[in-house]
């Protein structure tokens, strides 16, 4: 097949608008009392919240909690109806090979979204200071053995439940206090919930910090696990424009975990991925195009709540939408070709917490885009890919200034660009795919060195889609492909992990004529 024919997608992001004034409302918790030790059932705490009729637009929680070895907890607050949840802890401090920290809760904690850095605070052994705390990703797993590096990154209270509304919102909340490991035991003498209505939230609270806590997350992590998921979509509803089914494996083991699968989309819409809700976990979204097109996003920590912006226009390619702020969240973004040759091409942007537009010109008609932080300040920038001589020669421009920062050749012009961190630094690299002699041949670019690594053969140009993503959970993305095939049951993943290269990862799964998302961050 045509690597570049194949179909693109990718990410996205929501503001939120304020209301007439109102003000915050605290509710007391009832059901307080002991942790059972080693119970996944855990304790939960009720508040009600019947009366409140603002949406929401903002949530802290106050928490007077005991409990020796933090990092056997799992916390997860959930609305109404379970219209919303989110996880607001799970695994604290817990980092692959760096041991289980002896970490205890003891006083007063609140999570808001203007807190400090909970993973900061854990020390190797001792009380973890009572005060303001951000929510944050959960930490490595020690069953089956977990290599996730992704654990402590920072989420946002406000997008899992910012823009409930008063229906929503007012009943009875609830928060799920579990203790998933044995030896240890704890309490909860008393706890508050307080919802903030929109008109006093300032956009979703946080979401104006650019700030992401101390780790980086692992794309299309649909489950939690700080491991990319397996995620292939499928037109199930029959016709051109049928309606798609997603089917997601969760990434818990090299055998893979548990399907699950939703409906959403249209098989004439571009399939997309990112963290668009702040809540760690990845969520599905579309774009619909039109002109206006419409980012459609299903948000993992309220599903049944889509969220529309219209953004773009036919024509126009969405794959490159990243963080161009910082802030963690996944932005609105589209790149729009020029209109002919010489032309000057641009990337619009908008911002996902501000509602903040960009338009920077990146490129002429011709060239190829793709996104990622390659200067390592934490906000994405946009790589150029245009023919020079004969060569593929690349330009970065930074998102904010529109500046043009570096320039280089790499490969063939009608080489295709793979997202990701490949090379083992904070920067994301250029990584070109070239099909030689019927192989896949992969070449990365360490950002932050400049130097070209050496070129990896992995997968068949015939018939494989490459993919970006982290199987493995070590905080580099592997070079991996997804193979289609007519033979029922013979469709598979194939991971080549960064941890282990010699020893491929084989997960059947999908069906020929499936679309893998993983493939959506190619160019």
């Amino acid at each position: 097949m045509s690597l570049r024919s194949s179909p693109i997608p990718y990410l996205v992001t929501m503001a939120f608008a304020l209301t007439a004034n109102a003000y915050a409302a605290d509710f007391g918790g009832t059901g307080v009392g002991p942790i059972p030790d080693n119970t996944p059932a855990g304790i939960n705490i009720s508040f009600n919240s019947a009366g409140f009729n603002q949406p929401v637009g903002d949530v802290k929680l106050k928490l007077n909690i005991n409990h020796t070895w933090m990092g056997d907890l799992k916390v997860t607050l959930t609305s109404p109806g379970g219209v919303a949840t989110m996880v607001m802890m799970s695994r604290a401090g817990v980092r692959t090979g760096g041991g289980y920290p002896n970490a205890d809760l003891a006083g007063v904690y609140t999570f808001s979204d203007f807190g400090g850095d909970l993973w900061a605070a854990v020390p190797v052994a001792g009380v973890i200071p009572p005060g303001a705390y951000r929510t944050s990703t959960r930490g490595a797993e020690l069953t089956p053995s977990g290599t996730n590096s992704g654990g402590g990154c920072f989420t946002s209270m406000a997008g899992a439940f910012a823009g409930l509304s008063p229906v929503d919102a007012s009943g009875v909340w609830t928060l799920n206090i579990a203790d998933v490991a044995a030896g240890d035991a704890g309490n909860v003498t008393a706890a508050t919930l307080t919802l903030t209505p929109q008109a006093d939230a300032i956009f979703g609270s946080g979401f104006e910090v650019a700030s992401r806590g101390i780790c980086k997350l692992a794309r299309m992590d649909f489950t939690g696990r700080g491991r990319s998921s397996y995620v292939v979509v499928r037109n199930t509803g029959g016709g051109p424009s049928g309606d798609v089914t997603w089917f997601v494996k969760d990434n818990n083991s090299a055998a893979g975990g548990a399907d699950s699968s939703f409906l959403f989309g249209k098989a004439t819409d571009r399939f997309l991925q990112g963290d668009w809700d702040g809540d760690g976990l990845a969520d599905a979204a579309v774009w619909r195009p039109g002109t206006p097109a419409l980012f459609i996003i299903r948000p993992s920590s309220h599903p049944t709540l889509l969220r529309t912006l219209a953004f773009g226009q036919t024509g126009d390619d969405p794959s490159i939408t990243d963080d161009f702020d910082g802030d963690g969240l996944t932005d609105f973004a589209v790149f729009r070709a020029g209109a002919s040759t010489g032309l000057a091409s641009h990337t619009l942007i908008k911002l996902n917490a501000s509602g903040a537009e960009r338009d920077v010109t990146t490129g002429v008609n011709g060239s190829f885009p793709a996104s990622g932080d390659y200067n390592g300040d934490g906000m994405a920038d946009i790589a150029n890919q245009e023919s020079v001589g004969g060569a593929g020669n690349f330009r970065l421009f930074n998102t904010v200034t529109g500046a043009q920062f570096s320039t280089f050749t790499q490969g063939l012009p009608t080489d295709i660009i793979i997202d990701g961190n490949y090379a083992g630094t904070f920067y994301d690299d250029i990584t070109t795919v070239r099909a030689v002699g019927g192989v896949l041949q992969w070449t990365t670019r360490d950002s932050a060195t400049a130097t070209i690594q050496p070129t990896v053969a992995f997968g068949a140009s015939s018939t494989d889609f490459a993919l970006t993503g982290d199987y493995d959970g070590d905080g580099l993305d592997d070079y991996s492909i997804w193979r289609p095939s007519a033979t029922v049951g013979a469709s598979k993943f194939s991971v080549r992990p960064s941890a282990a290269p010699a020893t491929p990862i084989d997960i059947p799964m999908g069906a020929n004529g499936d679309y893998p998302v993983g493939n959506a961050r190619t160019h």
